[in-house]
């Protein structure tokens, strides 16, 4: 006697789409609702733009851009691409702009070259925008690890 069953076997790729299926839905449904989607689809100038106001607003001569290494120094960039660097142990003015009373930023010699919207290249060394950071010593948007391009 023959019975008519049909042997059930699956394709590989019903078996990917049953392992990766709830694995791929999983990590959409954590990190889709922690995206800023009125910034997904900006353009790197009006970021810059964006940017540039942000630091006007707080009260700063320019976006502020952290070193890319294991410092602390920041620069900031103006419209212009002029770099200040705030006097302190970072960056040394003179005797008498150190001693005086509040936050004082000069100049940068040899000012500042903008490498993408996101990194500047200053005193011998690779910069982050540090409104675009996302890791200590990491750029977003594709920019510099470590020095190196992604």
């Amino acid at each position: 006697m023959t019975s008519n069953k049909k042997n059930k076997s699956y394709g590989i790729w019903a078996w990917v789409g049953a392992i990766y299926g709830p694995i791929i839905f999983w990590v959409l449904f954590v990190n889709l609702p922690k995206v800023e989607w009125k910034y997904a689809f900006e353009s790197n100038k009006t970021r810059v733009a964006r940017h540039h106001q942000k630091a006007k607003d707080i009260g700063l001569p320019g976006i502020p851009y952290w070193r890319n290494t294991g410092t602390a120094a920041v620069l900031y960039l103006n419209e212009e691409d002029i770099a200040y660097a705030m006097c302190g142990p970072d960056f040394f003015c003179s005797e008498k702009l150190n001693a005086k009373k509040g936050i004082h930023y000069l100049p940068v010699a040899g000012g500042a070259k903008r490498i993408k919207s996101n990194v500047i290249f200053a005193l011998n060394s690779y910069w982050c925008d540090s409104y675009d950071i996302n890791n200590s010593g990491k750029c977003r948007s594709g920019g510099w690890v470590n020095g190196s391009e992604r």
